[in-house]
């Protein structure tokens, strides 16, 4: 049985090459394939810095770290994700507030965010989830009322568009990308901040690199956050191809929608991400909710007996064990992170899905349903 995976990333014989050029320079570490990739990476994002990290969680930890925000400061973050941009806080001593997401966007509500902002809150962490773009405008306005920074989560965003038809990534006082290889865009691991601010931009680069700011000038402790020079080589040439893959995953969103709505009462039933007039989704994951009273784990399993690869979308933050034991988290007052915690399903996506994958997913969802 020939096995539809969730997800495959799309590694073509230019990426070998560039990896094999990027080898055979001796220069292996913060040469000039990570500066041209930096250049590719904020001119996508529409700003004007970049920094290459080692990957999408290290670019939270980076940005969240050279912000300097105070122990003990209540940072907002959306209840229904995952987990990283919550983990990257906590280890920083920093007391995660989980505000619960839109019903129908499934990024981090406005209404939800402006009653859990409190005197202690230092920061706020919006995530395009799944690739579409959070209502970045109204959490930016709740932001600048309460004198805190935003950061913009867009690990699975690059290319999107949001409010006003910016970039992804260009909200806030900086955004996140990741380079993981589920991501549209991927170097293997890696990831990268963007900002428009250079003294963001400079802090980070530098503590990603043991607190250099030059060469043997270590101006305070840092970590090794550098992405390698094979890996930046690759994501030039997956950047290359950036709108081609996008235009790609747009068109085979809709044709899963097409087919869902075509078929029986219950695959029209599976609801998806709704995105706001004027935003383009990226569509990293194709995810659904599936009807109340339907077992998620069967479905995975069933579909997997077909040889299809399904699984969660991802995470209500007050069910994973790493974060169930701090304050404020609970189920009743996160309703929508809690029923998508359990009824969101990842479908396989990814470029070079063939029409004829599409109608075999779908066509087990029907039986299975």
């Amino acid at each position: 049985m020939i096995v539809i995976p969730l997800a495959r990333p799309s590694i073509g014989p230019a990426e070998l090459e560039a990896q094999a050029r990027a080898l055979a320079s001796g220069r292996l570490v913060l040469g000039p394939e990570n500066a041209a990739f930096e250049q590719d990476v904020a001119r996508v994002a529409g700003v004007s810095h970049a920094v290459a990290v080692a990957n999408g969680t290290g670019a939270l930890h980076l940005v969240l770290w050279a912000l300097g925000l105070p122990q003990g400061g209540e940072v907002l973050v959306p209840a229904f994700t995952f987990p990283a941009p919550a983990h990257a806080a906590c280890v920083l001593g920093l007391k995660v507030v989980p505000v619960d997401v839109d019903p129908d966007s499934w990024n981090m509500s406005p209404a939800a965010a402006a009653r859990a902002i409190s005197p202690r809150t230092c920061a706020m962490i919006a995530v395009d989830q799944f690739g579409l773009p959070a209502d970045m405008a109204a959490l930016g306005d709740l932001a600048e009322q309460a004198g805190i920074p935003l950061l913009e989560d867009s690990a699975c965003a690059i290319g999107a568009i949001g409010a006003h038809g910016k970039p992804a990534g260009s909200f806030g006082v900086a955004g996140c990308f990741s380079f993981h290889p589920r991501k549209i865009v991927t170097t293997g691991e890696g990831g990268a901040v963007v900002t428009a601010q250079a003294s963001i931009a400079e802090r980070v680069r530098a503590l990603r690199n043991h607190g250099q700011v030059e060469a043997g000038s270590f101006v305070e402790p840092g970590l090794n956050y550098r992405l390698p020079e094979t890996s930046a080589a690759v994501g030039r040439v997956q950047l290359g191809r950036l709108q081609a893959l996008l235009d790609e995953r747009a068109e085979l969103a809709l044709l899963y929608r097409k087919r869902l709505d075509a078929g029986r009462r219950k695959t029209a039933e599976l609801r998806t991400q709704a995105i706001p007039t004027g935003f383009r989704h990226a569509f990293q994951v194709l995810a659904v909710m599936l009807p109340g009273g339907v077992d998620r784990a069967r479905v995975v399993r069933s579909l997997r007996e077909r040889g299809i690869e399904a699984g969660v979308a991802t995470f209500a933050l007050h069910r994973i064990a790493s974060l169930s034991g701090l304050p404020g988290l609970s189920r009743e007052a996160l309703p929508v992170a809690e029923r998508l915690h359990d009824q969101a399903m990842a479908l396989p996506f990814w470029n070079g899905m063939s029409e004829m994958d599409v109608d075999r997913v779908v066509g087990a969802l029907e039986e299975i349903l």
